[in-house]
């Protein structure tokens, strides 16, 4: 077992919240004047009570899963390094693209009609034909998981087959019906009068009710690539069969996890009319070692091993940092929150100036409180704007 940082005590972890949520918002309220900075945070009592929401969920995330978290053993850091090594030898690592073949579509289908929470929509089930470029150590299992290997879409469509629609990915625990409540596509299948499909990500919602499936994302570096690989693959075999049913033009709108798969699946479809990333993480690695460093320091960050170069080498290749966008400058759209205590704005602006500064909306909150009028506004006028509407 690798060396761990010593445990810190749950009181001790909650009674920091409020003091770290003052700190940051008192340096975020000063304005900076470079590009590398987000706009100051607004000094009012609601723009610091999101901070608090967010310093508070990560704590508490940290005390459910802190047990595996600070259990990083020997045999999962050699996995990371022989999986890197692999897909070096395979040529991956210098042409990251290659991570991602195009999926062939989905096989084995199956659409039902359901009634959930108020709501009529279909639920769509297909196979997941994703397979690693390389057999890759440490996640035994992974593409034979039998919850993990059934996608699942949850449809929002009117009456005609050749309309407009809109994939929207989830973010991190989600990926049940309820979503289309939480996410506003509801409200995008009234006002844009378009179809709505929601993606089930892997190891969410139903992917993920086994106990034994894998944490994704996490502090196993394997299990995120292959996550975020198959989390792409799916999202394409998704678009395919729109595309096969008719759909006129297409939209991609993803939120923080979700945010980060969108903007991979802008590299990779130049045909898609509108991708649209809210709150998106853009490297896995330096979002952890980042979140950590900042509130337990470097002893934390080594403990974790999330800044060794097999992890960071890992996450590069599921980065949307590893390669163009693929459509032109005027149809990528980005949201980011200033107060943003999860992921931190600086996910955003990476992906920002990856994308050559394309059009972005800075919320005065924090990463949990960002689906508000503002945003959904800005999620509703991009897709407009891209063509992605029935009106």
């Amino acid at each position: 077992m690798a060396d761990v940082a010593s445990p810190r005590p749950w009181w001790s972890e909650l009674s920091a919240v409020v003091p770290r949520s003052v700190a940051f918002a008192r340096r975020a309220a000063r304005p900076e004047r470079d590009a590398t900075s987000p706009p100051p945070l607004a000094g009012n009592a609601l723009a610091w009570a999101t901070v608090a929401l967010d310093e508070f969920a990560v704590s508490a995330a940290y005390l459910l899963t802190r047990r595996s978290a600070e259990e990083v053993s020997e045999q999962s850091q050699e996995n990371a390094a022989e999986a890197l090594r692999l897909l070096r030898d395979a040529g991956v690592v210098d042409e990251p693209v290659r991570a991602h073949p195009e999926p062939a579509g989905p096989a084995a289908q199956r659409l039902t009609r359901r009634h959930r929470l108020g709501l009529d929509f279909e639920h769509l089930s297909f196979t997941s034909d994703y397979r690693p470029p390389v057999p890759l150590p440490g996640v035994d299992g992974w593409a034979d998981d039998a919850g993990n290997t059934r996608a699942h879409a949850y449809l929002l469509r009117g009456g005609r087959a050749d309309r407009p629609c809109v994939v929207v990915l989830h973010g991190h625990r989600m990926g049940e019906p309820r979503d289309l409540r939480l996410l506003g596509s509801l409200r995008l299948h009234r006002d844009l009068d378009v179809d709505v499909a929601h993606l089930v990500l892997p190891m969410h919602g139903p992917r993920g009710r086994d106990r034994r499936s894998h944490p994704f994302p996490g502090l196993d570096p394997v299990a995120n690539f292959l996550g975020m690989a198959q989390a792409v693959s799916d999202t394409r075999a998704l678009l395919a069969w729109l595309r096969g049913r008719g759909a006129t033009r297409l939209g991609l709108f993803g939120v923080s996890l979700g945010g980060h798969v969108a903007a991979m699946v802008a590299g990779l479809d130049a045909s898609l009319d509108c991708v649209v990333a809210g709150v998106p993480t853009s490297d896995v690695a330096t979002m952890l070692a980042d979140t950590m460093r900042a509130r337990w320091g470097e002893e934390a960050v080594a403990a974790s091993h999330v800044d060794d170069e097999s992890f960071r080498g890992l996450s590069r290749l599921v980065s949307p940092l590893a390669f163009p966008a693929r459509l032109p400058v005027d149809r990528r759209h980005l949201y980011a929150a200033v107060g943003d205590r999860l992921v931190t704005p600086q996910q955003a602006l990476a992906l920002w100036h990856h994308w050559e500064r394309c059009s972005i909306l800075w919320l005065q909150g924090g990463h949990i409180a960002n689906n508000v009028g503002a945003s959904r506004r800005f999620v509703t006028d991009a897709l407009a704007a891209g063509g992605v509407t029935g009106r």
